[in-house]
This record gives structure tokens, C-alpha cells and sequence, in this order.
């Protein structure tokens, strides 16, 4: 109980660090961070805890920031009807993605997902009457109901986007932890022909990881959308896609709370080394990556769940003796 008190305080400091330091610099990469530790949570939805392997999930994330651009400029919607439209339309895309992907595994399924990203790129880049081509879209507007300040605009911002993307973190770990999703998703990553033998529906569960995981990263895109003011066809480039992977790599693949904390590390040291040289900057996060990988194969949240076990096995020993 004092643990869980204790990382809950730290998790509150953390959150209220950047409006006590409010810096505008300061404001702006802790605002994107968590825009990046949703869009991470919601592929280790789908990839991490499900087993569906997905090289395309920045087509999700780029398709919900052109529809709340879209839906901003084009039909004077408001921020909030404008996430909410990218959410029920990305979970549907996620469904169309999903049936026909319901028979394929491993590397077959990555190949499809990574032909779904390059098709949403391609589309962003050509159909120029709706998406502006490869300049992009802009001059739609920033959230709704912000103050003129440009420091309390940016502070206002920045408590919306962390109570959206905190409150997208806790549905995900309701729907894993608190409903028989959770065990359902856990046995097809494990073998899915054994899930089926066990009569768990494989498909009606796989196509709700498809649904949830799409309408979340939908809404990491609206968020950016809204808060940068410019959507072009990079935000669903191959290298998104491989950035939120090693995001969710860095903080611990199949346990959603460990790629958000993930995400959110991993961009703000990207975005706080720019001073040393964009090459030299990917270098350094490579870096990192690649400590990572070796010295703590399970990222971070490996760390928590490597000390649960050796304490649980010395509870053991302990009952053992006695």
C-alpha cells in the first residue's frame, strides 16, 4: 500500500512539474509527450498485450488528426466534437483493418498493417481538395475555450491534453485489468489456436483490440492536431510507426501503463537533445534504445515486475522453511 501510495505521489509531481515550472519551452514538450505516450499505449494495446503486430499504426494516428482538422475547417466543429468524431471513426477504420486481418499472424499481419499505413500516406498526399497534399492542412484553430494568454493558453492546453490522455490510459487499463477482455487478450498473444480450443470468440476479441487500439491512437492524432495547427502527411510516416514502437520497447511491451511511461521519457529526452544536432541527437536516442535492449530486455516497467518476482519467490522460500 505505501508503494502504491508512493508511486502515485510521484506520478502527481511529475504531472504538476511543468505548470509549476512554467516554462513555455517546458509546456510544449510535456504537452506532446503525453500526445505520444497515448499514441504508444494504444499500439501496446493492439501489439504488446493482444499479440497483433502492427508496423502501420501512425495511419490511425493520421487519420484521426486529419479528421479533427478536417471536421474543424471544413464544418466549424468544435475541438471536443472534433476528438470525439476522430475516436468513432478511427475504432471503425480499426474494425474495417481488423476482419480481413482476422486470419493472419506474425509477420503476415505486420505486412498488411504496414501496406494500411502507406495507403493512409499516399491518400494524405494526393487527394489535395481535402488534405492539402503534402503541405498539409492548417489555419483550423487550437482547442476550444482557451484563454488569449499565451502562457495560461499553453498551461489550459496542457491540463486538457493530460486529463484526456490519463483518462485514455485508465479505460485501457479498466478494459485489460477489470474486464474478461484482459485474459481473453492475453491467451490469443500466448496461442491463439489453444484461446479458441478454451472457447474464447478469437475474433469478436481481436477485432475490439482492433477497435480500441485505432480509436485511441485516433485520438493521440486529434490531440496533436489540435494542439500543433498543422497536419501533413508525415504525421503517418513509417518512421512514426517505428518511433512509438521503440517507445513502447523503451518502457515495457504488454503492459499499456509501461508505454505511456515510456512515450513520455522517451520524447522529452528526443526533444530536450535537440541542442546537440538532430543527427547526433538520433544517435543519442539509439543509444539509449540499444542499452535498453540489452541490460533491460523488458523496459522499464520489466524493472517493477522483475523486484514482484523475487520478492514473491522469496515469500515462497519463506513459507518453504516454515
Amino acid at each position: 500500500m505505501k508503494r502504491r501510495l508512493a508511486i502515485a505521489a510521484f506520478a502527481v509531481a511529475g504531472l504538476a512539474a511543468p505548470l509549476v515550472w512554467s516554462h513555455p519551452f517546458v509546456l510544449h514538450i510535456a504537452i506532446q509527450a503525453l500526445i505520444w505516450a497515448l499514441f504508444a499505449a494504444s499500439w501496446d494495446l493492439l501489439s504488446g498485450y493482444t499479440g497483433q503486430v502492427s508496423f502501420g499504426h501512425a495511419g490511425f494516428f493520421s487519420i484521426g488528426a486529419y479528421t479533427a482538422a478536417i471536421s474543424t475547417k471544413l464544418y466549424g466543429a468544435t475541438s471536443w466534437i472534433g476528438m470525439a468524431v476522430a475516436l468513432v471513426l478511427c475504432a471503425a477504420v480499426g474494425l474495417c483493418v481488423g476482419f480481413p486481418a482476422l486470419r493472419l499472424r506474425g509477420h503476415y499481419l505486420a505486412l498488411v498493417t504496414l501496406g494500411f499505413g502507406e495507403i493512409v500516406l499516399l491518400v494524405a498526399q494526393n487527394w489535395g481538395e481535402l488534405t492539402g497534399g503534402p503541405f498539409g492542412m492548417h489555419d483550423y484553430g487550437t482547442f476550444s475555450g482557451l484563454p488569449v494568454d499565451q502562457l495560461a493558453q499553453r498551461q489550459t492546453a496542457y491540463v486538457l491534453v493530460a486529463a484526456i490522455a490519463l483518462a485514455g490510459l485508465a479505460v485501457m487499463l479498466y478494459v485489460t485489468r477489470r474486464t474478461s477482455a484482459g485474459p481473453a487478450f492475453r491467451a490469443i498473444r500466448e496461442d491463439q489456436i489453444l484461446a479458441a480450443s478454451l472457447g474464447i470468440d478469437t475474433t469478436r476479441f481481436k477485432l475490439l483490440a482492433f477497435a480500441l487500439s485505432a480509436g485511441f491512437a485516433g485520438l493521440a492524432g486529434a490531440l496533436y492536431a489540435y494542439y500543433i495547427q498543422l497536419v501533413s502527411p508525415t504525421v503517418g510516416s513509417a518512421s512514426a510507426s517505428a518511433l512509438v514502437i521503440g517507445m513502447a520497447v523503451f518502457g515495457g511491451i504488454g503492459t499499456i501503463w509501461g508505454p505511456f511511461l515510456g512515450g513520455i521519457l522517451l520524447f522529452s529526452v528526443t526533444e530536450s537533445l535537440r541542442f546537440i544536432g538532430v543527427i547526433y541527437n538520433l544517435i543519442a536516442v539509439g543509444a539509449v534504445m540499444v542499452v535498453f535492449v540489452i541490460f533491460v530486455p523488458r523496459g522499464l516497467a520489466g524493472i517493477r515486475l522483475s523486484r514482484r518476482g523475487r520478492r514473491q519467490r522469496a515469500d515462497l522460500r519463506d513459507v518453504n522453511a516454515d
